[in-house]
């Protein structure tokens, strides 16, 4: 518990969350530059908080930290449209590409209120690879699969996993963020069933569906 304090401090998190009772929350690359920046969403539990403590509100802004690749996250909500600033209870927060332009788009919801969906709008100015796993014959999905994608100058790593926040569920496709790179990348691909194995030649800017043990069964281009 201490490491991962100090991690937070190194980082700028635990100055940055100060004062907000955090719910739903997960890592997301929302500007598709190649690295996992952070969506939080807050709501304090005591609506008479504002009476105890001066500067905390029962209502509270949604959190997002930018995470600049040098182990430094920066958080930009205010700077990132109306919607962001607005203070809500939120609770629970899940991610999914809404409008199939290759960004991920966020929804949260509030204790008492409505759910909200925020659209990402010029996220997609960068580059990306969605894509969609499958197990073995049947359409299950591809829960508990590894997949580290694999660049020139660098590695990328995510599951495929449910319960990504806070009584919420994302989508289960991956999304990789490539920034300005256009050239095609490698999947490798751990299956829940120990099964490994490597699809070549994913291009950007593609959605691609993967069944187990026969590759790429799909593709079409994700703008």
């Amino acid at each position: 518990m201490q490491g991962d304090l100090r991690a937070a401090e190194s980082a700028f998190l635990k100055v940055t969350g100060l004062g907000f009772v955090k719910w739903g929350i997960f890592f997301f690359d929302y500007n598709l530059d190649g690295f996992d920046d952070l969506f939080v969403v807050n709501g304090h539990v005591n609506d008479q908080v504002h009476k105890l403590q001066t500067g905390v509100t029962h209502a509270q802004r949604t959190l997002l930290l930018l995470n600049t690749g040098r182990g430094v996250f920066r958080e930009v909500g205010l700077e990132s449209g109306e919607a962001m600033g607005r203070k809500v209870v939120g609770r629970g927060a899940a991610y999914l590409d809404l409008d199939g332009d290759g960004d991920l788009d966020t929804v949260i919801t509030t204790n008492g209120g409505p759910a909200y969906l925020l659209r990402n709008d010029g996220g997609n100015d960068n580059n990306f690879v969605r894509l969609t796993l499958l197990r073995g014959e049947r359409a299950g999905d591809g829960i508990g699969a590894r997949v580290m994608l694999q660049r020139k100058r660098d590695k990328q790593v995510k599951w495929v996993k449910s319960g990504s926040s806070y009584l919420s569920q994302s989508e289960l496709p991956l999304t990789f963020g490539l920034g300005r790179d256009t050239t095609p990348v490698t999947a490798h691909i751990v299956w829940p069933s120990g099964r490994r194995e490597s699809i070549s030649g994913l291009k950007p800017n593609h959605s691609y569906t993967i069944r187990e043990g026969r590759g790429a069964i799909a593709a079409q281009p994700g703008r």
